[in-house]
C-alpha cells in the first residue's frame, strides 16, 4: 500500500484530502507543521508528499529543501494558494514534481497522484533492471473459475493491479466512482487480499 504524507496546517482540508485518498487505497499520515512532516519522513519514509507553503512554524520551502538534502527522492507536489509564476518555479528550483493552486478540483489532484506514483515506480523499475511491464500470473480464466470473479470485475482488478485509482477506474471503464468502489471491494474479498498492493502481486507476481 502507497503511503502518502500530507503537510497542511489547515485540519479541515487536510482530513478532507486523507478521506479522498484512503477511499483510494493509500494509506495517508498527516503533519500541520514543518517540524512534524520532517520528522515524520524520516521514521516512515513516505511514497509521495502533499506539501503546503504556508505552515506555522517554517515555510513548506524549508520542508521540501531539507527533504532533498536528506535524500528523500519521493515525489513532491505542492498544494498552494500561492498563484504568482516566482513561488512555482521556487519550488520545482527545489525539487518539487507538480504545483496545484488552491482552490483545486478533487479528481484532477488524485489523479495528478497516481500518475506520479506511477511514474515513480516504473522509474524504480528501471533502475533495477525490471521489465517496464510485468508478466501476467493469473489468466481471466482462473480469476473467472478459481475465484468467480465477474468479467467486470476481472477488468477492475486489472487495473487494480496496474496502480490505477478508483477515480482512474471509472474514467477508465466508463462507470461512477461508486460502482468501482463495490466492485474493488468484492474483487479484495473474493481474492481474499486485503490491499490493493496484494492484487497486483496476485495478479503480476511480487
Amino acid at each position: 500500500m502507497k503511503r502518502i504524507l500530507i503537510v497542511e496546517d489547515t485540519v479541515e482540508l487536510a482530513e478532507a484530502l486523507r478521506d479522498s485518498l484512503e477511499r483510494e487505497g493509500y494509506e495517508v499520515a498527516l503533519a500541520t507543521r514543518a517540524a512534524h512532516a520532517l520528522a515524520m519522513a524520516a521514521s516512515h519514509p513516505p511514497d509521495l508528499v502533499v506539501l503546503d507553503l504556508g505552515l506555522p512554524d517554517r515555510d513548506g520551502y524549508h520542508v521540501l529543501e531539507q527533504l532533498r538534502g536528506r535524500g528523500v527522492e519521493s515525489p513532491v507536489l505542492i498544494l498552494s494558494a500561492r498563484r504568482e509564476e516566482a513561488d512555482k518555479l521556487q519550488g520545482f528550483r527545489l525539487g518539487a514534481d507538480d504545483y496545484v493552486t488552491k482552490p483545486f478540483g478533487a479528481l484532477e489532484l488524485l489523479a495528478r497522484i497516481a500518475a506520479h506514483l506511477r511514474r515513480a515506480d516504473a522509474a524504480a523499475r528501471h533502475a533495477a533492471g525490471a521489465p517496464a511491464r510485468q508478466a501476467i500470473v493469473l489468466g481471466d480464466d482462473d480469476l473467472r473459475e478459481r475465484y468467480g470473479l465477474t468479467a467486470r470485475q476481472i477488468d477492475v482488478a486489472r487495473l487494480i493491479g496496474e496502480g490505477l485509482t478508483n477515480t482512474e477506474i471509472a474514467s477508465r471503464l466508463g462507470v461512477s466512482f461508486f460502482t468501482v468502489r463495490a466492485h474493488t471491494e468484492q474483487v479484495l474479498a473474493k481474492l481474499g487480499v486485503a490491499s490493493r498492493a496484494a492484487v497486483g502481486a496476485m495478479l503480476f507476481g511480487p
